[in-house]
């Protein structure tokens, strides 16, 4: 790890995106792992109650891979509506296979975000399940299904057991590399589109980011590297195959680097996430602090009898929860990261010492409090002045830029957003951070989530965490507050909180100034809802916030 120029972290971005390994095809790097160690087990799926290994998840991938250049011969992109489940890890890699682009479709969205996704991504198919599709047009009739909707259970019973058995005996038989030649699996990736994820759109509709081959292999490159989960662990697997971590690391690189996964088709069901981790004997669990707080307040140490680290991201960490974490279980560590999907995504994580670290990490693993980690091998960060863009020493706060491997190359379509996001292969991520001469990063919130009040920066996570205590809410297993803002004429903007509580106004704003928060920290208007407004991946749904901020008054 160095400094550049006073300004910038380089954790060996230029020897780090040298490396053959980062040009290759997807498909090509998995299939040519899976078929080392066939018998090994790749997958329990606890949902569907089955234990796969790398043999037959490949044998399966590639009937499927025939399957899809049979009847999706002028689709370049394969809309995929699965859960987290072993059939969804096998359209996956079967769509990589056929040389397609994955578009793993976000089911849990409401039909308009649903529609503007699809149109954007130009899908016609879609490979799903029928169960997904009745669950989801429950409560979306009118959800975009595409008139070319294939149940995955239909395709698989129309290829049986029959139709599978010449590709697993192949798979048992034969090297990855003459595997991927005699099914045409081509060796490069590099700069291709292999997949489209639409990014979370907390704070506006959904933008649909384009990772390239390369851009996925840099991050599974990159999480082998940091030595935080290895070949003897279990990382349980329940975040959806659209969240670009679902993808990134749940799939892709546990595929490549040979982990077993405990699979689970939602991080919402706490009780069957408990006893998968409990019977499939999780040891990694990765997850947002939103679904971890309930599984906090759910379990016992029973539950984990494996499990040696948390590691919580996608947003901040509640005030006091990794303190609350660790002391019900002192056998496994929570540990802070950070990551964005146009990043595909990890872009630092906390380590636990003594970690067996890659060659390209030779400095040990370690943790800073109040942290989100220390940056992964191969990349570049720099912060920069939120108002002149200039870029500012290390030490000093300002929006985070990111370079490296992992960096996307932009929104389908979207020139004018991608001028804003991305310079000279710069990412800007909106988060303002700083950083320190070891690589930590140090995220202050994000640029969205703060408002200027009479010149002052307010930061809405820190008025948050200020109402929680005050008032008591920390055992919640879900947010039952947020601060919110709209234009006040006076001093440019004014705070607003949404309660899905009931609160006595005067004694809060008593409570608050007796804390010692500033006046202007203190919120001007007050909505009662029946609850705060959550994204499918437990993050605040802050463009619903807005909408409600703004008729506040």
């Amino acid at each position: 790890m160095k400094v550049k120029d006073s300004t910038t972290i380089d954790s060996g971005y230029d020897v780090f995106n040298s490396l053959e390994f980062l040009n290759q095809n997807l498909a090509y790097a998995a299939t040519c792992a899976l078929a080392r160690d066939t018998k090994k087990e790749y997958i329990y799926d606890f949902s569907l109650n089955r234990h796969l290994d790398r043999g037959t998840t490949l044998a399966v991938a590639l009937a499927l891979k025939g399957y899809i250049q049979k009847n999706f011969p002028d689709s370049q992109r394969i809309g995929i509506a699965l859960p987290a489940c072993f059939p969804g890890v096998a359209v996956n890699l079967a769509a990589q296979m056929a040389g397609k682009s994955c578009v793993n479709i976000n089911f849990t969205t409401g039909s308009d975000s649903a529609k503007a996704c699809l149109a954007k991504a130009g899908i016609t198919c879609i490979i799903g399940s029928k169960k997904v599709r009745e669950k989801v047009s429950a409560h979306a009739p009118d959800f975009p299904w595409t008139d070319n909707f294939v149940d995955i259970g239909d395709i698989l019973k129309s290829i049986g057991k029959k139709g599978i058995l010449p590709h697993l005996i192949a798979a048992r038989t034969l090297s990855g590399k003459m595997l991927c030649a005699l099914y045409g699996i081509p060796k490069t990736g590099g700069d291709k589109e292999a997949s489209i994820i639409f990014t979370s759109g907390s704070e506006a509709a959904p933008k649909a980011a384009v990772l390239t081959h390369r851009n996925l292999m840099a991050n599974a490159r990159q999480m082998s590297e940091i030595g935080i989960v290895g070949s003897t662990d279990s990382l349980h697997a329940n975040l959806p195959l659209f969240h670009s971590f679902g993808q990134s690391v749940q799939m892709w690189f546990t595929m490549i680097f040979g982990v077993r996964i405990v699979m689970v088709q939602s991080p919402l069901e706490v009780q069957t996430n408990l006893e998968a981790a409990r019977k499939g004997g999780s040891t990694i669990m990765i997850s947002t602090p939103t679904f971890l707080r309930a599984y906090y307040k759910k379990a016992t140490s029973a539950d984990f009898p494996k499990l040696k680290h948390v590691i919580g991201g996608a947003e901040k960490t509640p005030d006091g929860f990794i303190e609350a974490w660790n002391a019900k279980f002192p056998h496994v560590a929570y540990l802070e990261g950070y990551g964005l999907t146009e990043a595909s995504p990890v872009v630092s994580v906390n380590l636990p010492p003594n970690l067996r670290r890659g060659k390209l990490c030779p400095q040990p693993s370690a943790t800073k409090a109040a942290s989100v980690g220390e940056i992964f091998p191969g990349m570049q960060a720099r912060v920069a002045d939120p108002d002149s863009g200039a870029i500012l020493p290390v030490g000093e706060v300002g929006l985070l830029q990111l370079k490296g491997a992992s960096i996307f190359g932009g929104y389908l379509n979207q020139p004018e957003e991608n001028k804003k996001k991305l310079s000279d292969g710069w990412l800007n991520t909106g988060d303002l951070a700083m950083l320190d001469s070891d690589g930590f990063i140090f995220i202050k919130g994000r640029l969205s989530r703060f408002s200027k009040i009479g010149g002052e920066m307010v930061p809405h996570s820190g008025v948050e965490e200020a109402i929680v205590r005050v008032l008591g809410l920390q055992e919640s297993e879900l947010p039952l507050v947020a601060i919110g803002s709209k234009i006040d004429p006076a001093k440019g903007e004014a705070l607003v909180l949404l309660a899905a509580v009931d609160i006595d106004i005067p004694q809060l704003r008593r409570l608050l100034t007796e804390a010692g928060l500033p006046n202007l920290w203190i919120p001007k208007y007050v909505v009662r809802v029946e609850a705060i407004p959550l994204l499918g991946t437990g993050k605040l749904d802050l463009g619903t916030i807005h909408k409600i901020c703004k008729s506040a008054g």
